[in-house]
């Protein structure tokens, strides 16, 4: 009886290592190879002197266009499908600040009032008036005729001290900090990307959207980080957008894969 305890201790043991060879020649024969693979496509490949320059160009032309002026073109790519559109400028926007003149009634005029994150004002007697999202011009016929339930012939005149959305930047996509961020000074396309944590593990620094006035640019995070192109500086309403690289997709997909195969291995072994 002992002896066959033995030699079927003997047996479970030739199985595990028969079972774990099996599993570790499966690892090399397809996960690595994968995994060799996916780590030659991720590689970015050095853009070449003439593709540096013309990213240096578009950078440089980026920021002679630093204030708001007329639209400026570097190699857009067609935006009739999805384009991004900023507000214009004569739109009321959340955060804005207004000064409400009621001619000849100053108890129903408010100086320096802050538009709510909900796109509302709160004003004498009227109450709350949503303006965001209207011009100047609809937002004095709003309160006019809101006024109209008091009193005769009200002249209401707004006028907009302080612009916010001349002063804010959206980072999205693959960073890992996403949201809407003041411009307080220069502001730099690299600064902003920092605002935001940085990229994800499958972010793609190689190619970053950066939209402008409606048109979209493409940008390399790792030759503006390399210092071979100029940091862009920013200006308010721009947005960048970080897209997922396929290749660091992949790669992450595996490496979550790994644990799953190597599990019979941990079991086998003892560990």
């Amino acid at each position: 009886m002992k002896r066959w305890l033995k030699e079927h201790k003997i047996m479970i043991k030739i199985n595990k290592q028969r079972i774990l060879q099996k599993t570790l020649q499966k690892v090399a024969m397809y996960i690595l190879p994968l995994i060799f693979l996916n780590a030659c496509s991720t590689m970015p490949p050095e853009p070449t002197v003439a593709e540096t320059a013309a990213a240096a160009r578009s950078v440089d032309t980026l920021n002679q266009a630093s204030t708001y002026s007329p639209k400026v073109s570097i190699n857009p790519q067609a935006t009739t499908r999805g384009a991004y559109r900023p507000a214009t400028s004569s739109t009321i926007s959340p955060q804005d600040t207004l000064n409400i003149n009621v001619f000849k009634v100053p108890d129903l005029s408010a100086r320096e009032i802050k538009v709510e994150s909900n796109g509302i004002i709160s004003l004498p007697l009227v109450g709350s008036v949503r303006v965001a999202g209207l011009s100047i011009a609809q937002a004095e016929a709003t309160i006019t005729q809101r006024l109209k339930q008091y009193m005769q012939d009200p002249k209401v005149s707004v006028v907009r001290t302080d612009n916010a959305i001349s002063k804010r930047v959206t980072v999205e996509g693959e960073v890992r900090t996403p949201g809407v961020f003041p411009i307080k000074g220069n502001l730099s396309f690299l600064q902003a990307i920092a605002m935001a944590q940085g990229i994800t593990e499958v972010g793609n620094s190689r190619n970053v959207l950066f939209y402008r006035d409606g048109a979209q640019h493409n940008i390399s995070l790792d030759l503006v980080r390399t210092g071979k192109i100029a940091d862009p500086i920013l200006r308010g309403d721009d947005r960048i957008v970080v897209l997922k690289d396929a290749a660091k997709v992949r790669e992450k997909k595996i490496i979550d894969y790994l644990p799953a195969v190597m599990a019979p291995v941990s079991i086998f072994s003892g560990r």
